[in-house]
């Protein structure tokens, strides 16, 4: 395919964009942030398979084909939803659910991240960019940075203690 192709009248062209070799859109939170909190979670929704490993420390985990949408949440949750249409009904879900940290990347231009700014407790601006890893295992380290939002008085004073950027609300 090439990068270009026609649309429209003779002589105008759009860029597409081709995915690389190798890109995914599946990429999880690394084990350093989960010890840098140094909480367990009662559940992780939006899990990593099994094969690529559970870095999350929760109790209970939904992996993407056990459909984390249609079951209950309960407890202390932790949520790094996935990218797409999905992801956008996690947010609106955790937000609702009221309980626990989520991760999202700091585009505050979005309605979904302004839904979560609006609905948490208290949020925190990471200081370092994240090195998120891939279902293959591969890093890589994010293009932009990212937010963890607190709901409840529990997700409250686990980000005052972790101390991992600028906390809002706390």
């Amino acid at each position: 395919m090439s990068a270009l192709r026609r649309v429209g009248p003779v002589g105008a062209a759009m860029t597409v964009h081709e995915r690389p070799v190798g890109a995914t859109v599946e990429w999880y939170t690394p084990r350093s942030l989960f010890d840098a909190l140094d909480v367990r979670f009662d559940l992780d929704p939006a899990a990593a398979p099994e094969w690529v490993g559970h870095y999350v420390p929760a109790n209970c985990m939904y992996p993407k084909y056990e459909d984390g949408l249609s079951r209950d949440w309960k407890g202390h949750v932790w949520l790094n939803p996935p990218y797409g249409r999905d992801g956008v009904r996690f947010i609106d879900r955790m937000i609702a659910h009221g309980d626990g940290l989520m991760l999202l990347p700091s585009r505050t231009e979005t309605a979904a991240y302004q839904r979560a700014l609006a609905g948490a407790t208290a949020v925190c601006f990471l200081r370092d960019r994240l090195w998120f890893i891939r279902d293959d295992g591969a890093t890589g380290r994010s293009s932009f940075g990212s937010t963890l939002f607190a709901f409840g008085p529990w997700a409250v004073e686990t980000l005052r203690r972790a101390d991992l950027g600028w906390t809002v609300g706390a």
